[in-house]
């Protein structure tokens, strides 16, 4: 997603949930409370940026919240860094930080079900879980190739560098 080009042909949907347990409306973390607020701050993000909680199983604003997830990822999650991340990143909204981080604390039940509702099966073994056209994805760092190799369009630059099309040589 760092590449312009391949950020262009791909339709991301992506849900801060991972690991997370629910058991009689409380969330657990696999790593801990901090991953629970930084999901909540994601997830509502999503959700502001439409005004539609249904955004977070579409998927339709996740482009849209991407700098900031990728800030936050890495920040390796701390949630200290949300307001930094949000100023630094989310510029051309007039959403103000404020509205994202009261949403994180008042209805993180509301956005974390929502969450665990568009996320992959329980029979999940890892995050994160990537799919392309359906398909699970079982090596993420193969990401590029199926992603260029499931495209049916021109092949962008990102995917011809990596197919070795781009390279000049000259014969004598």
């Amino acid at each position: 997603m760092a590449k312009d080009d391949i950020y262009d042909i791909v339709d991301l949907k992506m849900v801060a949930y991972g690991n997370t347990q629910e058991s009689d409306g409380t969330f657990t973390c696999q790593h801990g409370p901090d991953e629970c607020t930084t999901d909540a701050m994601e997830l509502c993000l999503q959700y502001k940026l439409s005004g539609d909680i249904n955004s977070i199983s579409s998927g339709d604003t996740t482009k849209a919240a991407w700098p900031f997830i990728l800030c936050m990822e890495e920040a390796e999650g701390d949630p200290t860094k949300g307001a930094t991340c949000y100023s630094q990143t989310m510029t051309n909204t007039t959403i103000p930080w404020t509205t994202i981080n009261d949403c994180a604390t008042q209805d993180f039940n509301t956005v974390q079900s929502a969450g665990a509702k568009a996320t992959a099966p329980t029979d999940h073994t890892y995050v994160p879980w990537v799919l392309i056209d359906g398909e699970l994805l079982d090596q993420d760092d193969t990401l590029l190739k199926q992603i260029c190799d499931a495209y049916t369009g021109p092949a962008p630059k990102s995917c011809k560098r990596l197919m070795g099309e781009d390279q000049k040589r000259c014969y004598k």
